[in-house]
């Protein structure tokens, strides 16, 4: 039997011709950041205030659980719980969540190098962890991540703190350093048995962390109004916008072609496509829009005609591997898989006006309502729980960590301003 809730939503979403904000008034109710505020924590470091986000949190008193040689907060979650408030305050004008939006951007600041990359964890006595193998000093997912909380970060505070909009702005164009790094190898290519990999993204050939970098760019774009030249000296926007055409590029060159087991999705890696990370449509919807940039949206909607339709006809997929696509694996799945896929044709729909679309997003995060090999709710409503994972049909991860927890909330916030026909 369908909760209140779940009726709810979808009375929201069949709403014709609202408003963002109209048509987020019932469904704001059914995004809770209580679960979230339990994670966080306001510390201070170099005398600033940050907020943090505890990484685990198991079933059943869900009370924190840090990973012990990693730290007790990363900008991984961190960057993503900013983006989760930014998009919210952005959405519905609700500018309470600003502070908690300016704290952990704080905290993403305190984790970036001077030359652009990123450290990842803190310890439990507030130290950037320096040293293990996911948070050393690079430019990875966590550093795609912070660019994306940054660039967001930027366009939501220059219309409401120009000095701290600007401190943000700063930090962002340090992402000019390692970018032109990766770009020293544009059209440079290694062939794995068999087939082309560009090697000018981030590590060389991560299309799923260059997606995350490229959500980033699109928002600091889309902050930058005037692409103006000074004198002969490009600006600041027009450099971005090429750095991230040429990325795009490398990431359409990853999209497999015809004749493949799953023509038009986008490898995440050589020879391998996983769920989670699989921003690539969603970067490239949004990023064609804003630079009105055809090629970058029909290859996001190649990946959603032929890819996404096929998992959301046949089931949701977790791996597979090129040429072993028969063993493909279908769990676990989890809300960061889901979120890529329904917000992907969510930017698609907003790209192109197309509502078929915006039903398939629809669709697609109807996973945190049960719509789910497990037939359970992901998404408590009550308490602002998304679980962690479906880990077959018959089992479901109870326990809720910071990536689950900020991934639901995003999706739902961002799906609960669709308007489309019943």
């Amino acid at each position: 039997m369908k909760s209140k809730w779940f009726i709810t939503l979808i009375l929201a979403l069949t709403t014709i011709h609202c408003s963002n904000n109209e048509l987020l008034k019932p469904a704001a109710n059914l995004v809770n950041f209580a679960h979230l505020e339990h994670l966080t924590q306001t510390i201070h470091l170099n005398g600033q205030p940050c907020d943090i986000i505890h990484i685990y949190s198991e079933y059943p008193d869900y009370q924190w659980v840090d990973a012990d040689e990693e730290g007790i907060a990363c900008v991984d979650d961190v960057a993503r719980a900013a983006v989760v408030y930014l998009r919210y305050f952005e959405l519905t004008g609700i500018d309470s969540v600003l502070p908690k939006a300016q704290r952990l951007l704080n905290f993403v600041l305190h984790l970036q190098a001077g030359d652009g990359e990123f450290y990842n964890f803190i310890d439990s006595t507030l130290q950037i962890n320096k040293t293990y193998r996911t948070s050393e000093k690079s430019f990875n997912f966590w550093a795609a991540r912070g660019y994306w909380a940054l660039g967001l970060g930027y366009r939501i505070f220059k219309n409401k703190d120009e000095a701290y909009a600007a401190q943000l702005k700063q930090a962002f164009l340090k992402c000019t350093m390692p970018i032109q790094n990766c770009l020293k190898f544009y059209h440079q290519y290694e062939v794995i048995n068999g087939r082309k990999y560009p090697l000018w993204l981030v590590n060389q050939y991560g299309s799923d962390a260059t997606a995350e970098l490229l959500l980033g760019i699109d928002e600091f774009l889309k902050a930058e109004a005037n692409n103006l030249l000074k004198g002969s000296i490009p600006s600041e926007k027009a450099v971005l916008a090429e750095y991230a055409k040429q990325l795009a590029e490398g990431i359409i060159a990853m999209q497999l072609e015809d004749g493949n087991f799953y023509p038009g999705a986008f490898l995440s890696w050589p020879n391998i496509w996983h769920a989670w990370g699989n921003a690539q449509t969603q970067a490239l919807a949004a990023l064609g829009k804003t630079l009105n940039d055809h090629q970058l949206i029909q290859a996001a909607k190649r990946e959603a005609d032929l890819y996404f339709a096929r998992l959301l006809k046949d089931g949701w997929l977790q791996e597979w591997q090129l040429g072993q696509e028969a063993q493909a694996r279908r769990f676990p799945q989890i809300a960061y898989g889901v979120r890529c896929l329904a917000l992907g044709l969510l930017r698609l729909y907003e790209a192109t006006g197309d509502t078929n679309c915006a039903r398939q997003a629809v669709q697609a995060a109807s996973w945190l309502w049960g719509n789910n090999a497990a037939k359970t709710p992901m998404y408590d409503p009550q308490t602002g729980r998304c679980f962690d994972g479906i880990v077959d049909s018959t089992k479901v991860n109870l326990n809720s960590g910071a990536e689950s927890t900020i991934e639901g909330l995003y999706t739902m916030i961002e799906i609960a301003k669709v308007s489309f026909f019943k």
